[in-house]
């Protein structure tokens, strides 16, 4: 055996009798959450609020979230596609496409193809 190993076995061997003080571990619960109180009051109330936050997050599970995220958002977008358009309107049946091509008249729309609408020469 080396020497490091004889050191180590009459450490541990000399450990085996020690034992802690009277009252350590009634006292331990006590100086735990006094630490802890200190350490709290240290901090800022943004930093106590997003470590409660993540916390409560953390606690929640992400599944939960996705599912309902999704459901939301399916719901609006049936109620943006539900949604009527208002009173009174009516889809423009009569309109034909626009058209960009050179030379072509532009159509005029259904009501004002009376006899006094003005005539167009090209």
């Amino acid at each position: 055996m080396t020497d490091y190993d004889e050191q180590v076995r009459k450490i541990v061997s000399l450990k085996r009798y020690e034992t802690p003080r009277d009252g350590y571990f009634e006292d331990f619960l006590s100086e735990f959450q006094q630490r802890r109180r200190r350490e709290l009051s240290q901090k800022s109330s943004t930093a106590l609020f997003l470590e409660r936050l993540a916390t409560w997050f953390r606690e929640i599970g992400s599944i939960k979230w996705v599912a309902g995220a999704g459901v939301a958002y399916a719901a609006v977008m049936v109620a943006i596609l539900m949604w009527p358009a208002g009173p009174g309107t009516v889809p423009d049946s009569n309109r034909a496409p626009a058209s960009f091509e050179g030379g072509q008249a532009p159509l005029i729309p259904a009501e004002e193809t009376t006899e006094d609408a003005p005539e167009l020469k090209f």
